[in-house]
């Protein structure tokens, strides 16, 4: 995993020269690995001349690349940062290719919202280095630290203009790839305005031109980027193309508006797990107080949409639509007129005039109302979200309208106020999803309504049908990934990347499944758990807990469908897994235990069943296993103890049980 982006650091703390891991105080050798440690005393830089005119002054910031140094130039009296490469990778070709790469894409970029590189080269001892801005300013990731998340009217702008910076690179065929907080700085104007400037490129990937080679140092399938904020694409070493950097760009506005990313795992893998298979949690869902307009919602959710196709196809047709909110939520007030004039160059002064009439006001008034309203009644909304603004507004008010009157337990009234927010939904383009809400709603009304036990069971049907239609849809994808992952040839140069594809869909994979069983979708989940075992057996291995996962829910599955046959073989594999795996897993062990002797006495197979029932129930006790599982255990050997005659046993274990259950 490459991490090229630099920490913030003081000119008190050292840093050791070989790991690049920072101490404070009196240590004097680094601890992992005894090299001495450099500080303002005796790092080799400050104080010196660097390239025969920057005067380096203080270390700026530490990478696992490059270290940045805060520097003077002696003819010209120009603060800027010098980045140069750590010592011990001077001699690796790659890290100096992409070194050079980032000088290079950064270099091509002229623009306001992008870092200036001024100068590039290799010194005559052979010190690779490249001169750019010094920007007196705080990461957004620094903003959203020290502030905890940033109310929408201000993030506004800072979000425009961060699609104006990508744009620019789009243009010039470059993908940032490393999109995240703390590769955005925010400096402020004379005017008391924020600049966004971006910083980082040093895992842009310059896509091919006309006449011109593509510059890659990454093949396909290599995995590069921060995982908090990677594209599901690049969780899976996909090719990308500039909507992965949009996406990026949605985990960043999220963070933004929360003050937390979407997804954050206890590792990196299981962060790129949810990336690829989990759905984020609505912002105002998450940070109820944080009051993001649905619109904003609506267009963080678009950038991360899964599936790419579903993104804004650009960053201009990204920040056009941020424009048209800005204009629907913040109207001319002083808030949007500072987030327009922020987001671009500000042009030069022009004398107001002396003499403004009345009429002039009134005119640039009426011009802006006239937007607004043309706005809201015309936009036709985003492809997956169809409908104009005014639409929403007024199904949203309708449906308000029959909420209330519920809680007032005016039955007929919240019936009229639904009937018409239904008829509303119905014309949206959004997927049936406004239409669920209020047939939810409908189910509710008719449950506290006398007399209305048919309307209720056709609210309920349609929910359902809704319901399966939805995870029908989410199947019918996965299993094409699937498939499309199972007629992908193995070699020993895609091993790896195939492991991490197969592993990531897996707890996408078992979320589905579990929909399909809870909808009693039986044969469909069968298909696709059937189908994800024979992929997840050639990828993984038999001997992975990931296989055994799917081993087990297609047991579940089956059994479901009285289909035995398989069930006992799947079950014994699962077994066999964890068992190799009980110094690390020893309650899945347990859990997994019960599961096959729970089956073996539902098939009255007491031989087995009691030996397994009792190991998994001395092994719940003694790693003392969540409340579940130990649960699982004791029911499971209660009913074995029932089955054999012996009540007493039994009724012990069931009061133990239950006492856990309460």
């Amino acid at each position: 995993m490459d991490d090229s982006s630099t920490q913030k650091v003081t000119i008190e703390k050292k840093y050791c020269p070989q790991c690049f891991q920072q101490y404070e105080g009196f240590i004097e050798n680094c601890p992992q690995d005894q090299t001495v440690l450099r500080g303002p005393k005796n790092d080799p830089w400050i104080g010196k001349v660097f390239a025969d005119r920057y005067l380096v002054e203080s270390v700026l910031g530490l990478g696992g690349m490059s270290v940045v140094y805060k520097a003077k130039h002696k003819l010209m009296d120009r603060t800027v940062a010098i980045k140069m490469l750590h010592n011990v990778l001077k001699q690796d070709v790659v890290a100096l290719e992409r070194f050079k790469l980032e000088a290079q894409a950064a270099s091509s970029l002229s623009h306001h919202n992008v870092i200036t590189v001024y100068d590039f080269g290799v010194t005559p001892d052979g010190e690779p280095f490249f001169v750019m801005d010094c920007l007196e300013g705080e990461s957004l990731k620094d903003m959203i630290d020290r502030k905890g998340r940033i109310p929408f009217d201000r993030a506004l702008s800072l979000f425009k203009q961060i699609c104006d910076g990508l744009e620019a690179a789009h243009k010039r065929g470059i993908i940032h790839r490393d999109l995240k907080p703390a590769n955005v700085v925010v400096t402020k104007q004379d005017d008391g305005s924020e600049l966004v400037r971006l910083v980082d490129f040093g895992i842009a990937k310059i896509m091919a031109q006309p006449g011109k080679e593509q510059q890659q140092l990454t093949k396909t399938g290599e995995v590069f980027g921060s995982p908090i904020y990677m594209s599901p694409e690049q969780c899976l070493g996909k090719e990308l193309d500039v909507r992965s950097d949009i996406y990026a760009l949605g985990c960043l506005m999220y963070e933004t508006l929360a003050g937390e990313p979407p997804f954050l795992g206890n590792g990196f893998l299981e962060t790129m797990n949810m990336h690829v298979g989990d759905v984020a949690k609505p912002i105002n869902v998450f940070v109820p107080d944080a009051k993001v307009p649905d619109e904003l919602e609506n267009i963080i959710a678009k950038c991360m949409a899964k599936d790419p196709a579903a993104r804004f196809s650009s960053v201009s047709e990204l920040r056009d639509t941020l424009v048209y909110i800005t204009t629907a939520l913040l109207g001319s007030s002083r808030t949007h007129i500072s987030s327009i004039s922020a987001a671009r160059p500000a042009a030069k002064s022009v004398p107001a005039a002396k003499h403004t009439t009345p009429w002039v006001l009134a005119g640039l008034m009426l011009t802006l109302l006239v937007g607004v309203i043309g706005f809201i009644s015309l936009w036709p909304g985003p492809p997956d979200d169809l409908g104009t603004p005014l639409k929403k507004m007024f199904w949203q008010l309708t449906l308000a309208d029959g909420d209330n009157a519920l809680k007032d337990k005016n039955y007929a009234l919240a019936e009229q106020k639904l009937n018409q927010a239904e008829e509303m939904a119905r014309q949206f383009g959004d997927h049936k999803v406004r239409l669920y809400l209020v047939l939810n709603r409908k189910s509710d009304l008719y449950e506290h309504w006398d007399g209305h036990a048919e309307a209720l069971s056709k609210a309920n049907s349609e929910i359902r049908q809704i319901e399966n239609d939805r995870v029908t849809n989410e199947a019918n994808n996965l299993l094409a990934v699937i498939e499309k992952l199972e007629n992908t040839p193995l070699s020993s140069a895609t091993d790896g990347t195939s492991q991490l594809k197969a592993e990531a869909q897996v707890p996408m994979l078992l979320s589905v499944s579990k929909k399909l069983h809870g909808q009693n979708l039986y044969e469909r989940e069968e298909l696709l758990l059937s189908k994800a075992l024979e992929v997840a057996r050639k990828r993984l291995g038999n001997d992975s807990v990931q296989t055994a996962e799917i081993a087990t829910q297609l047991a579940d599955c089956l059994q479901a469908q009285r289909k035995y046959e398989r069930v006992r073989t799947l079950l014994v594999d699962a077994v066999a897994v964890y068992k190799n795996k009980i110094d690390r897993r020893p309650e899945f062990y347990a859990r997994a235990l019960a599961r096959l002797g729970q089956f073996d006495v539902d098939r009255s197979d007491i031989a087995h069943a009691g030996p397994e029932l009792s190991q998994a129930l001395e092994i719940a006790r003694k790693c003392k296993a969540a409340h579940e599982i130990l649960e699982l255990c004791l029911r499971s050997y209660a009913d074995y103890h029932t089955q054999i005659g012996k009540k007493a046993e039994a009724a012990v274990l069931i009061k133990e049980a239950d006492a856990i259950d309460k």
